[in-house]
């Protein structure tokens, strides 16, 4: 039992340490409505999206299949990583097996802003956990279409702040990487302008296609990465 109030006080303590406070924004236009289409938009607040987060053993690899109502993604990772639904269609449902034949801890867990919401754990080989909102989804939806994908990948554990955004959407964000932005119906052009808050911080990101990785970039302590 000592064990696994270890193992649980340490998940709790690397959520704390991964708080995301994401603020999905409506506007005018996004990154690519303004003058400067490479400035991100001014847009206005509205109340924080869903946050899925993978915690547990480091290093632990996994497969997730995160669905809302409308669109799904499928895709590989190692913990910890957390995940956002820019634009999600509620509800949220993220289902994570481990990858590995062994006891490490697999955590995963719903959080609106900061608030945890729904919470699963697993230290069985090959285990799965399942969290979804209130109500659930009834059935995994069809396969993002497009699935374009935003992978902050460094630096390691840095805190991180910025704008995810496409033509008409601007997601507003303040995270500890590595952090997966999932875009639901990606109006046109998508980028992110994400800055490292960390002394000296450099930022590596990948956008992918389809599971394919088509623009790398890295800078600091602010990167501006975007696609097409």
């Amino acid at each position: 039992m000592a064990a696994n109030l270890k193992s649980k006080l340490s998940a709790a303590a690397l959520r704390g340490a991964l708080a995301i406070l994401a603020l999905a924004c409506t506007a005018c236009g996004g990154a690519f409505g303004t003058v400067d289409p490479t400035l991100p938009g001014n847009t206005s607040k509205v109340p924080s999206e869903n946050s899925l987060w993978v915690l547990g053993t480091p290093g632990t690899p996994f497969q997730a299949v995160v669905t809302d109502t409308v669109q799904s993604w499928t895709f590989r990772g190692v913990v910890p990583e957390s995940v956002v639904i820019v634009n999600n269609s509620p509800g949220v449902q993220m289902i994570v097996t481990k990858l590995s034949n062994s006891a490490a801890l697999l955590t995963t867990e719903l959080v609106s802003g900061i608030t945890l919401l729904a919470e699963a754990s697993t230290n069985d080989p090959f285990g799965t956990t399942v969290v979804q909102s209130s109500g659930g989804v009834n059935s995994i939806a069809p396969r993002a279409n497009p699935n374009i994908q935003i992978f902050v990948k460094g630096p390691s554990s840095g805190l991180l702040t910025g704008l995810v955004e496409d033509l008409t959407l601007s997601f507003v964000v303040e995270a500890r990487s590595p952090a997966l932005f999932l875009f639901e119906r990606p109006d046109g052009r998508v980028d992110a302008e994400i800055t490292s808050l960390d002394e000296a911080g450099h930022v590596v990101a990948d956008i992918l296609s389809d599971g394919a990785v088509v623009v790398q970039a890295s800078g600091g302590p602010t990167l501006l990465i975007k696609f097409p």
